[in-house]
């Protein structure tokens, strides 16, 4: 099952900046796990996006409690399960058929 984890800041773009750093080192300590996939900011700049590996939202949800922007309060999160059917060259999904 993959996910979607929709973040939402909660604080102004100041605040967010200052825990950046530390909330991408809590990024890499989960894509060394394997459970993150790809991340990055939204444009315009009002939060980010997750995609991740998981067993359930509710189990991404609690992994999400030890973001540094969740414990600083500037984010909030919104976690979309869905089910890949088909994946292009670009990304490695077990047993989800390439479409060439």
């Amino acid at each position: 099952m993959l996910h979607v984890i929709l973040v939402h800041y909660t604080a102004p773009l100041e605040a967010v900046e200052a825990v950046t750093p530390a909330h991408r080192e809590w990024l890499d300590i989960h894509y060394r796990s394997g459970l993150f996939i790809v991340s990055g900011p939204r444009e315009p700049r009002t939060g980010g996006l997750i995609l991740a590996q998981g067993e359930s939202p509710e189990q991404l949800l609690e992994v999400m409690q030890d973001d540094p922007f969740y414990k600083a309060g500037v984010a909030e999160y919104e976690v979309i399960a869905f089910r890949p059917v088909k994946r292009g060259r670009m990304i490695e999904l077990s047993g989800v058929p390439l479409t060439e």
